[in-house]
């Protein structure tokens, strides 16, 4: 059984993998990465005027991608919404609360901020 989270953790590295992470002031040990994805998310908005009187949305522009930001600067084909690509890393990790703890599968997430969420659990 899965269950949804987005609880924000803290994430320690080792060679570039999660090694350990505090989660409910629990720190939990990574003992296996089971895998690892890049999720691309798609957001259309509806658009708006603000308040410098530029058009942020509908039937006006797509996303484009500045060192892991995305903006908003190209002119739709007839679309209707602003298209916003976002990637966010995640790692499928099997961890543990303390040695004879039992363990458990954990989806950490990274977003382009450097922020880490927990997504997901796994039984």
């Amino acid at each position: 059984m899965a269950r949804r989270h987005i609880d924000p953790v803290e994430v320690v590295r080792s060679g570039g993998e999660p090694a350990r992470f505090l989660w409910h002031d629990k720190l939990y040990v990574v003992r296996d990465v089971l895998d690892h994805w890049v999720e691309n998310e798609e957001w259309w908005h509806a658009g708006h005027t603000n308040r410098a009187g530029a058009h942020t949305g509908a039937g006006a522009r797509t996303g484009s991608r500045t060192s892991g930001v995305v903006t908003a600067d190209a002119p739709a084909a007839g679309t209707g919404t602003a298209l916003l690509a976002i990637e966010r890393e995640v790692w499928r990790v099997e961890a543990a609360a303390g040695r004879s703890a039992p363990l458990g599968v954990f989806d950490l997430r990274l977003d382009s901020q450097g922020s880490w969420t927990l997504a997901r659990t796994l039984d």
